[in-house]
C-alpha cells in the first residue's frame, strides 16, 4: 500500500503515469496545486481507480475551493496527513 502525493494540475502531462502506478489499498492525496483535482471533473479519472482520495484541507481553501470539493475526497489536516503517512509504508511524491 503506497501513499501518492500528488501536486499536478489537472491536465498535467504526469497523470497518466501516476494513474497508472495506483493499485488496491493505495491512498492518493491532493495537495498544492493538486486541490484542484478535488473540485474538477478529471477527479472521474482518480475515482475510477478505487483508491481512497484526500485532499489537504488548507490547500482546497487557499484555492477557493472548499465549497466545490466532490464528496468522493475526504479534506484532510496535517493530522490526517500524517495518519495517512503511518498508514502506508511507501509513499510517492507526483509534481
Amino acid at each position: 500500500m503506497a501513499l501518492h502525493t500528488v501536486n499536478l494540475l489537472p491536465g498535467d502531462d504526469a497523470t497518466p503515469a501516476a494513474l497508472a502506478q495506483l493499485r488496491d489499498g493505495d491512498a492518493v492525496l491532493f495537495h498544492g496545486e493538486g486541490a484542484w483535482h478535488a473540485a474538477a471533473p478529471a477527479l472521474d479519472a482518480w475515482a475510477r481507480t478505487g483508491v481512497t482520495l484526500h485532499v489537504l484541507a488548507a490547500d482546497l481553501a487557499a484555492c477557493g475551493l472548499a465549497e466545490r470539493c466532490d464528496p468522493r475526497v475526504a479534506a484532510v489536516d496535517a493530522a490526517g496527513f500524517l495518519a495517512l503517512t503511518e498508514q502506508h509504508a511507501t509513499q510517492r511524491a507526483w509534481f
